[in-house]
């Protein structure tokens, strides 16, 4: 058994509308039997927030590739083990962060970008958060639930938290998977309402179902790019103007 991953972001409509880039972006990697995933979404108001979104999204992935390949058991740390690891993940990729915005005379907030990731072997692992987007982890029995990782957002309405704001820390969350993965799913904000249910509750099975049915005999190339062009399809326009991120693991 071993994990396969399928991702792809598309722009979107309003992004098109004003000329502007996609400002998504992912980043992935499989050590051995674990899974290292992140998806992140620049904010709309930051002039070089695609590019705090791919810094991050890499950065994130490549440190902890580098420690699974050294052998640290990440996906079996114990709670307060993993929150401590990953808030140095996220802090080292500030600094490198920080070092950019220095070297183009910008702040740092020019490059503000949420993060939603996932460290995970076949029997478990954790979730990492900043801001929204969202996470999902379905379990290979019917009888236990969906392992839920949610946005948070701020007190006004598109208000969130990005790894670049000051008290990044205090809204980096960490939930656990306790129980045998079938599926994960990162997911940007854009694309949450078409893959999840009203409520956030669990994923949306209509949508999910085929997609997963199609991925799980595809070749990796092909899987991508069906899930860029469902993402990029005209009919997602009706139902969010957003860019959409969708990362799909399969344990196989």
């Amino acid at each position: 058994m071993a994990w396969r991953v399928f991702a792809a972001s598309a722009i979107g409509k309003s992004h098109i509308d004003l000329g502007t880039q996609c400002q998504d972006a992912f980043a992935r990697e499989v050590v051995g039997d674990i899974l290292l995933a992140a998806v992140c979404d620049g904010a709309g108001s930051q002039p070089l927030s695609q590019v705090g979104a791919e810094a991050v999204s890499r950065l994130v992935v490549a440190d902890l590739a580098r420690r699974a390949s050294a052998g640290d058991a990440l996906a079996t740390l114990d709670a307060a083990g993993f929150a401590s690891m990953i808030g140095d993940v996220v802090a080292r990729a500030r600094t490198e962060l920080t070092v950019a915005a220095d070297a183009a005379g910008v702040a740092l907030d020019s490059y503000a970008a949420t993060l939603v990731g996932v460290v995970a072997s076949g029997d478990g692992g954790y979730f990492f958060h900043i801001g929204d987007g969202q996470g999902a982890a379905e379990p290979r029995t019917e009888e236990a639930a969906t392992v839920m990782s949610l946005p948070e957002n701020g007190e006004y309405a598109n208000e969130t938290y990005f790894v670049s704001g000051k008290e990044w820390r205090e809204h980096l969350r960490v939930t656990p998977i306790g129980l045998p993965i079938r599926t994960v799913a990162l997911m940007s904000d854009g694309a949450a309402p078409f893959v999840m249910t009203k409520g956030n509750g669990s994923l949306y099975r209509p949508f999910i179902d085929p997609v997963e049915k199609y991925l799980a005999t595809a070749a990796d190339a092909d899987g991508c790019a069906a899930l860029a062009t469902t993402l990029a399809d005209p009919r997602t326009y009706r139902i969010t103007g957003d860019d959409k991120t969708l990362l799909i693991a399969l344990w196989q």
